[in-house]
This record gives C-alpha cells, structure tokens and sequence, in this order.
C-alpha cells in the first residue's frame, strides 16, 4: 500500500501538469472506483493538489475535491492500462480527423474493457488522468470541502505536518498499552505511517517493536519521532519504495527507488547492517515485522 513519501512523490508529480486545468469529462468503467455525481465537477478547474497522511486530494473550484485513497493497488497515471477504472478528461479529445468528439463533456458509466495506449493518439495524451487499480480497493470520492473536514476528521495529524510533534508523539503512544508497531499504524492516530517506515524507523531507533507503547520514555520516543520523519523524508527524495510486487509506481510508470534503502524492511534472514545478525519476521496483528533480534532487543 502507497504509504505517505509515495503518496507525496505522486502529487507532486501530478501538480504541475493538472495544476490550472479544467475538467471536460470523467468516464467511469468501474463505478466500484468512483463515489459521487461527476456531472458536478464538469467545467471546474483544478486549484491545488494537498494531502493528508495516504490521502490526496484534488481541490476544485466551486469548492469540490476529488479525494483519492490507493489502498493496496491504486495509483494515478497518464496513461492507461487493462485495470483502468476511471478517467478523469482536462481536455476534450480529437477524433482522428481533428474534430472534437461529440458528448465528451458529459459522464459516461462504460463498463466496457478500458482503452489500449495507442501511439499519436491525441486520447492517450497530456490531459487525462487515469485511475487504475488491480484489485479495486482504492477509489475516488467526490466531496465538498466542508464534507471533506467531516470525513477526514477522525485522522491524526500527517507525521510531516507543524501539528506532529515530539510531545503530541509522546502523549498518544502513553494512552496506549498496544506493542509500539501497532500504534504507529494507527491512522487515527499519526497520519500517514505504514509498515515499511514503521518497521524501519524503529530499527533505527534501536526499538522493539513488541514494546508496550506507553513504556517508551520522552527521550526514545523523540528518537524515533525524529527517525521517522527522516525516513520518510529521504523516501520522497527517493521516489518512494516500490516493492517486489509493484503496487506503487509514480504516475509515469517508472519505480521508487527507496527499497534500494531499507534497513530491516523485506530483509529477513539477511545480515543486519550494523551487528550482522540475521533479520527476523514475526506477525503482529496478521502483519509482518522486520526486526533485528540483537539490536531491538
């Protein structure tokens, strides 16, 4: 699942090219994928790209946002493939002899097999945004902004944002006794933390992630507050972490490059890096940990 730096690798890949751009048409192959009357967001231009933890929002005028949620295999992209479920048109597109195409600035629900990359073809070009999602977990839903705020109002502050402090940090991971792996995943708690940057960000830390959250004392939870933060930092320069199975790649197609520096993510029965001691997985909570038994003893 595309974790916060992959989130934010992808707007920031989408916001110059939608920035400023009108949308002209959005067809829909999967309705599953979109939640919302699209025939509201016709003719409204894109203002700003912002997001919150794993969620991106695209803002509009007339004060409507398109809300996107990737989920485990969900992506934004310029062109389309066999999972295509929604397409989201800022121009309308010519036929092959240069005319506009009829109808293409109403909705369209088209259950019909998404359309193949064809080269030259103005379709495929700059201007359409396709969602395409294997699995049909992720979704885009249509909100206002005052809906929005309702919606996301049971998220915790996004781990980059001013409202992430070390004492906010602190303060949440005392009112729990839950092992400190599963806290830090706890959207409503941090926004944005998933099991790359937790698992990761705690072997740095030198942090067992079995340990009860509330035993962390105000010093080792700054340490890993500030790991944390520059994990995921260093993954947004990277591109994000596009793992084995490929479920994130930026808008363009091409990979993250981050898996190329994980420290105990993926890496079970490899040396760990600093005592060269085997790296373990165990489960919690049905998810995998990475841990390095000597080092987060």
């Amino acid at each position: 699942m595309p974790e916060l730096p992959e989130v934010e690798t992808i707007r920031k890949h989408l916001e110059p090219k939608l920035l400023g751009q009108t949308i002209s048409d959005v067809e829909i192959l999967s309705p599953k994928s979109f939640c919302g009357d699209p025939d509201k967001i016709i003719g409204k231009k894109i203002i700003s790209l912002t997001r919150i933890g794993k969620q991106l929002s695209i803002n509009l005028s007339g004060n409507y946002v398109i809300l996107a949620h990737f989920k485990m295999t969900g992506g934004l992209f310029f062109k389309p493939n066999k999972y295509t479920r929604v397409i989201i048109k800022t121009k309308i597109p010519l036929d092959k002899g240069g005319a506009r195409r009829a109808g293409d600035l109403s909705r369209r629900i088209n259950k019909s097999p998404p359309p193949t990359v064809v080269g030259g073809d103005p379709l495929f070009q700059e201007g359409f945004l396709y969602f395409n999602d294997l699995r049909k977990f992720g979704w885009l839903k249509l909100f206002t902004k005052t809906s929005l705020k309702s919606f996301q109002g049971n998220l915790g502050p996004d781990v980059l944002s001013a409202d992430f402090t070390p004492k906010y940090f602190h303060n949440q991971l005392l009112t729990s006794s839950r092992p400190v792996k599963n806290v830090l995943l706890d959207q409503t708690k941090f926004a944005g933390i998933g099991n790359i940057y937790a698992c990761d960000s705690l072997f740095l830390s030198k942090i067992n992630p079995c340990l009860s959250a509330k035993n962390l004392s105000f010093s080792r939870a700054t340490k890993l507050f500030h790991n944390l933060q520059k994990i995921m930092t260093e993954s947004i320069l990277h591109g994000g972490s596009t793992a084995r199975d490929r479920g994130y790649i930026m808008p363009d197609g091409e990979s993250g490059t981050h898996q190329d520096h994980f420290l105990v993510y993926q890496k079970e029965n490899e040396k760990c890096s600093v005592c060269s001691a085997k790296i373990k997985r165990i489960k919690q909570s049905g998810r995998s940990t990475f841990i390095c038994p000597n080092c987060q003893k």
